[in-house]
């Protein structure tokens, strides 16, 4: 098990980063899973799919995972609608053992936790000691920035928007095909002498609020940007 230590290691604050990209063995996968649930008998998780608009098969999908990791109950708060009962989301919220972030795009799901002003409400639960899981975009939602394009492929149209900011540290997952290019852009956007951490398929960190990482899976994949040339550390 090898450690990269970026921020003050001890504070636990748990998270746990699962990049994905492990369909046809969702046993190895759910093993993954299976650390956030470490101590707690019987978890019940509330489960977030903003980012893919609240997907039914992608739900059925995700609970399937997380019941083999053993949560005894998956909840789906339903998030990604105009008007959702607030109060019931927020108390399921508040009452899950494990918060759990799904994949899908980044930017979707991030606006609709905007729109409902849950943001806020999930940092505060983050702080308060919440357990919480992403995996795949739910990766990058915990982290500082995402990249918008207004055309798709065009850098010069791409601008940063803030997520949840939980881990205040960038993060990438599953890009190894396309050579980390979003994360690269990101990196640029952001300046000088920021570094971005990029999860490989199969990859898993626990991070903490201060920025310190713990490779459980694979190690990351470390770029920095030196005066605009982005490298690998």
């Amino acid at each position: 098990m090898s450690q990269e230590t970026t921020g003050v290691p001890g504070r636990e604050i748990p998270a746990l980063l699962v990049a994905g990209g492990r369909p046809l063995n969702p046993s190895a996968m759910a093993a993954m899973m299976s650390q956030a649930f470490r101590g707690v008998e019987k978890p019940m998780v509330a489960y977030i799919g903003t980012a893919n608009k609240d997907n039914p098969a992608f739900f059925q999908m995700m609970k399937a995972l997380l019941k083999k990791a053993g949560a005894d109950k998956v909840v789906f708060v339903h998030l990604a609608k105009k008007n959702p009962d607030l109060d019931a989301a927020r108390e399921v919220l508040a009452g899950a053992d494990l918060i759990f972030l799904s994949g899908g795009e980044v930017e979707d799901g991030m606006d609709w936790l905007n729109r409902h002003g849950l943001a806020g409400f999930l940092t505060e639960l983050y702080r308060s000691g919440k357990r919480f899981m992403g995996v795949s975009a739910g990766v990058i939602m915990m982290g500082t920035h995402w990249v918008h394009w207004d055309v798709e492929g065009d850098d010069n149209t791409a601008r940063l928007f803030d997520c949840l900011g939980f881990i205040p540290l960038l993060f990438d997952v599953h890009g190894e095909e396309e050579g980390w290019a979003e994360l690269k852009t990101a990196l640029r956007l952001l300046g000088n002498g920021r570094r971005g951490y990029g999860l490989k398929s199969g990859a898993m960190i626990s991070a903490d609020s201060r920025g310190a990482l713990l490779n459980l899976e694979k190690d990351c994949l470390v770029l920095v940007n030196e005066d605009g040339l982005i490298r690998a550390v």
